[in-house]
């Protein structure tokens, strides 16, 4: 089974397994995904629900889809905004862990879903890759084939 691997979100090790065309342009190939909005969407939950450490790639995703800039987040978590900065360009490294739960429960609230504490094991390591799949016009998380 081909997948496409989606690295237009700024994180590594997202693959669709479907729910997406490849066609052949003038300017070679492009690739056309079905409801960004909801593909965004289930990255975004996937990472809140995650039992590791948040990666700076993926603080940076979540920030970005609540439409935040680097000094309002800022303001919000009551920092300087090169923190904010310092946080996001630590990669695919975890990030603190303040930082983390706040993000999680930031955008749990921004996406209006009831909060559950998710466990963070101390040797965690980050991982930012997932595979996603089209199920009844709906994203969701899929185990890779």
């Amino acid at each position: 089974m081909n997948m496409f691997e989606y690295t237009g979100c700024g994180l590594e090790g997202i693959f669709l397994k479907n729910g997406y065309t490849v066609e052949e342009t003038p300017y070679g190939k492009a690739v056309s995904i079905a409801d960004l909005d909801g593909l965004h969407g289930a990255i975004s939950r996937d990472i809140i629900q995650q039992k590791s450490p948040m990666t700076g790639h993926q603080f940076r995703f979540l920030r970005k889809e609540q439409d935040l800039v680097q000094e309002e987040l800022a303001a919000l978590l009551r920092v300087d905004v090169q923190t904010v900065a310092n946080w996001e360009k630590k990669g695919k490294d975890a990030i603190p862990g303040t930082a983390d739960v706040a993000m999680r429960a930031f955008y749990t609230a921004f996406i209006h879903v009831q909060f559950n504490l998710v466990p963070v094991a101390k040797d965690a390591k980050p991982d930012e890759s997932a595979t996603f799949e089209r199920e009844d016009e709906h994203w969701i998380d899929a185990i890779a084939a």
